[in-house]
């Protein structure tokens, strides 16, 4: 057991549990704008290429703006740019409603408050992944991650759910308002918790960060001074590439292969929500047992072995149950991760290490999406492409076992500057 997981447990306090209200009421106001906008951009327009558009836009944001969040996170007061963030995030969705009132709304306005909007994330993220570290003792940094990963998961299952059902019975302009007081009381609600420094010695104020220099430097901190960094990335790129593999012509599999309904269909991807809500939940345990780097790896494994029975089970029962086992140790992989990057990296280096790790994670999901296709279409096979991603998915959690990353945690944290 390493010496993370041997620490004492204490309460989360109301600090967490006020960010984390913040935390599901800000994320229930994305999803809201996630439907809506795409719901109304094909009311508008009966084009399905102009509603995927939008989502074209909105992905856009992440690739160009997640590296300078991260520098944003770690120069300036976390606390405020989470503020910042919901409250510009709510002025945003207010003018798309206020327009949508007086019949403006043209598509070309939407297009614009799509991408404001989705530029409001990737500052988001690395700033609240950063600040998280300062309200919760160390200890506890797995407990608090699981219950924020748990809502998430829950939001993700129910947020779809709510955004349908206020546009079906309220419309597109009540609907996008909700999504903008979502969004102010956020940010309210942010404003509640009292900052205190967690230093008991005195440390120099820190050093201003640049841009450049200071992705420069995050980049240099993960790929040569923090090894379990990279490692760690390196897995997700690997994994995310080997799930992408599967799921990006999962629907395809599912009614061209099993001729399952859309309403199977929409249970399986309920049993993926349900798994990973479990995951979740039941990550802290596992992580306190065998430690962050063990639960990274060997769920990757586990998962990887997991997938493969997609090709043997048939049935919806069975892809569904399979589909959530595979979920539940995904979500426990995304835990993990979360807790071990918050234990071994330098607060002041956080918020930039959140931003490149993401970045270096999520950048093979376009061409494995891309691959995919064009496996489908050449092989005709995927009973074959399921296996292939699982075998990867499996030997990256092997080389995985074998890194730096399992003995993260035998790490102490480096010296600890003044929190923000």
């Amino acid at each position: 057991m390493s010496g993370d997981t041997a620490e004492r447990a204490t309460p989360l306090g109301s600090r967490f549990h006020l960010l984390w209200a913040a935390y599901i009421i800000s994320n229930t106001g994305t999803w809201i704008y996630r439907l809506t906008l795409p719901l109304l951009v094909l009311d508008l327009t009966g084009s399905a290429l102009q509603t995927a558009a939008l989502y074209a836009l909105e992905y856009g944001p992440f690739l160009l703006l997640s590296l300078p969040g991260g520098v944003l996170a770690d120069r300036f007061d976390r606390k405020r740019l989470l503020v910042l963030g919901d409250l510009v995030a709510g002025m945003f969705a207010m003018t798309l409603a206020v327009m949508v009132s007086l019949g403006a709304a043209h598509l070309a306005l939407i297009y614009v408050v799509a991408l404001l909007l989705s530029s409001v994330e990737p500052i988001y993220h690395p700033a609240f992944q950063g600040w998280l570290p300062d309200l919760v003792d160390r200890a506890n940094l797995d407990r608090a991650n699981a219950l924020l990963q748990s809502s998430d998961n829950v939001v993700s299952l129910a947020g779809p759910v709510l955004a349908g059902g206020l546009v079906a019975f309220v419309g597109f302009e009540m609907a996008i308002y909700i999504d903008a007081f979502s969004f102010i009381a956020s940010a309210l609600i942010i404003l509640l918790i009292r900052v205190t420094s967690r230093r008991t010695t005195p440390a120099e104020p820190p050093k201003p960060v640049r841009m450049v220099s200071g992705i420069r430097e995050a980049l240099r901190y993960i790929t040569r001074e923090n090894r379990p960094l990279l490692a760690g990335s390196l897995l997700f790129t690997g994994t995310n590439f080997a799930i992408w593999l599967i799921q990006a012509n999962l629907v395809y599999y599912l009614t061209s292969y099993l001729h399952l309904s859309s309403t199977v269909v929409g249970v399986v991807f309920a049993a993926q929500g349900a798994g990973a809500l479990l995951g979740s939940l039941i990550a802290p345990v596992v992580i306190r047992r065998i430690g962050n780097g063990r639960t990274i790896a060997l769920s990757t494994v586990a998962a990887g072995l997991t997938t493969a029975l997609l090709a043997v089970f048939r049935d919806p029962v069975g892809v569904s149950v399979v589909s959530a086992l595979v979920f539940t140790l995904g979500s426990m992989n995304v835990v993990a991760w979360f807790t071990l990057r918050q234990r071994i990296v330098r607060r002041d280096m956080l918020g930039r290490v959140v931003a490149a790790t993401r970045m270096i994670a999520f950048s093979s999901i376009p061409l494995a999406s891309v691959i995919a296709g064009g496996l489908e279409s050449a092989l005709r096979n995927m009973v074959l492409i399921i296996l292939i991603g699982a075998a990867l998915r499996a030997l990256v959690g092997v080389l995985g076992l074998r890194s730096s990353l399992v003995r993260a945690e035998a790490r102490p944290l480096s010296d600890e500057p003044a929190t923000r």
